[in-house]
């Protein structure tokens, strides 16, 4: 799950569905979940559901959503806690992905923390993929764009196993938005630091992880 930077709010709204674009244009259009590619009908998702509490109209409490992280998240959490958000915490250190397990909790979180990795995963049902016993309903098609994704990862890196240039980590970088689902480029080009650093460039709005003395800096008002 990558992490974003959403910054200080732009507008003011009077309808939160208003401030679809100017998300947009701080993290991108993708799933702030999920992370697949949402070029129409993306949805201003609630982090704290507004039927538990949450401000409907607070910039701080809007991500970008898939209709279907969105439909399966619902009002299913009272509020924040319990959970890793990629506004505030380093989710990309919470979760490891993989072609067979897709998502998982990372290797080494401490109990609490990996008890708030499967809380997230959950939440929205990302690990959900048919054969599995946990099945996505008929309408949910994030495991098909992931499939389709995933192939174009790994044609993407036996290209740059014959082609590691600079212009050609860009033109990667390039094929990764256009096809979204981040965590999976980054998993695959893991050693590969040219091309990590042009993706993370190309993705708008990423933050990524800090460290102090090789130590993992917790992001202001997250938890990890």
């Amino acid at each position: 799950m990558r992490s974003i930077i959403r910054g200080n709010v732009p507008n003011s709204y009077t309808h939160y569905k208003d401030a679809r674009n100017d998300l947009a244009e701080r993290i991108g259009w993708f799933c702030s979940y999920c992370e697949m590619p949402v070029r129409n009908m993306i949805e201003v998702e609630h982090i704290h559901p507004v039927a538990n509490g949450g401000n409907e109209l607070d910039w701080d409490n809007f991500l970008l959503s898939c209709r279907y992280c969105n439909s399966v998240k619902k009002n299913n959490n009272m509020n924040r806690v319990g959970f890793f958000w990629p506004d505030v915490d380093n989710t990309p250190l919470a979760f490891e992905y993989s072609e067979s397990n897709i998502i998982e909790p990372a290797t080494g979180l401490q109990p609490n923390e990996r008890s708030s990795a499967l809380s997230s995963i959950n939440l929205m049902g990302l690990n959900r993929t048919p054969h599995s016993g946990n099945e996505p309903t008929d309408a949910d098609s994030r495991w098909i764009a992931r499939i389709n994704a995933i192939g174009i990862i790994n044609e993407s890196y036996n290209d740059w196993l014959t082609c590691p240039t600079q212009q050609f980590a860009r033109q990667i970088a390039r094929t990764a938005t256009g096809h979204g689902f981040y965590s999976f480029w980054i998993m695959k080009f893991n050693n590969v630091q040219i091309v990590i650093n042009e993706i993370n460039r190309a993705f708008l709005g990423t933050y990524e992880p800090q460290y102090n003395n090789g130590i993992k800096v917790i992001r202001q008002n997250g938890s990890f």
